[in-house]
């Protein structure tokens, strides 16, 4: 019998015992592949680690030392550069509070035959709904700069991919103040001219509680937090580190138009904004936002 594919799942905690047994178990389930959770615990002071303990006994799931490491970016990092990933045919992301369809990882690495990572799209589930995040609209020659493929508790990257990562994570000096794990990975592999492959169909459950770090850009306030973001000038500065980033896995023409499209994204200038402007086309991959940043940039609010 040929043996399976093995998976290795990082999967960072904080404070997550509410959700986190019905997440590790949805995990395990998986069809058609073998998993390896490897797990970074953020300094938690509930239930979590002894949760962690009790599931530690399950050969597959293999806890590091906890840490204190403040965000969850930090904690994701953490596994990047520390996880042992050997032989494992793609490296997965898992978030503490979501649930897993039973296919998701099979699928995925399917569509890494012809990528050489890959995410999905997401069922927000709140209290009272559920409402499908859309984050396959085409890509973009510079999305990468101004958000991630979406969620990144779908991503599910090729061994080559996660190494370039990983180097990147331990090398670069501005990887921790990237503002998220998941951009920051999007915009590395596709700035190394790697392909990425997101994918329309949902591949899990993804709860929305209080806790959130992140979270579903559903609803106003979500949309007031992330104008009060632009205005003050925190998301072009956070995008500008990305593109600095950026332009050192990238080469030639590339890299030169990341280098000043990061130059860019520190000025606040009519001129620089106008410069912006004329590139929004490459900026954004969904159609209204770039309508939306075209409109910020002419009216000085970005």
């Amino acid at each position: 019998m040929q043996d399976r594919p093995l998976v290795v799942v990082l999967l960072a905690t904080h404070n997550g015992a509410a959700f986190l047994g019905e997440q590790l178990d949805s995990i395990l389930a998986q069809r058609d592949v073998d998993v390896r959770i490897v797990v970074s615990d953020d300094g938690s002071t509930d239930a979590t680690p002894a949760l962690l303990a009790g599931y530690a006994a399950d050969p597959r799931i293999e806890l590091l030392p906890a840490g204190a490491y403040g965000s969850a970016h930090a904690n994701f990092l953490r596994l990047i550069r520390d996880a042992p990933v050997e032989g494992a045919a793609a490296i997965a992301f898992s978030d503490q509070d979501d649930v897993w369809n039973d296919e998701r990882l099979a699928k995925q690495l399917e569509q890494l035959e012809t990528a050489d990572a890959v995410s999905a799209n997401v069922i927000a589930v709140f209290e009272d709904r559920r409402v499908l995040l859309d984050k396959a609209q085409p890509q973009r020659e510079l999305d990468f700069v101004l958000e991630s493929a979406g969620p990144g508790c779908t991503f599910v990257l090729s061994p080559a991919a996660f190494e370039l990562v990983r180097h990147v994570v331990r090398t670069d000096p501005e990887a921790g103040a990237a503002p998220m794990h998941d951009w920051l990975v999007y915009a590395v592999v596709r700035a190394a001219g790697m392909r990425w492959h997101i994918d329309p169909a949902p591949v899990i459950d993804y709860r929305q509680h209080a806790s959130n770090v992140t979270g579903a850009n559903v609803g106003w306030r979500q949309a007031r937090t992330r104008l009060q973001r632009m205005r003050s000038g925190g998301f072009r500065r956070q995008a500008a580190v990305v593109a600095r980033i950026a332009s050192r896995v990238a080469e030639g023409d590339a890299r030169a138009r990341l280098v000043a499209l990061a130059a860019l994204l520190e000025r606040d200038d009519a001129r620089a904004r106008l410069t912006l402007l004329r590139g929004v086309g490459s900026l954004r991959r969904r159609a209204s936002e770039r309508v939306a940043l075209a409109g910020m940039l002419l009216l000085g609010v970005w």
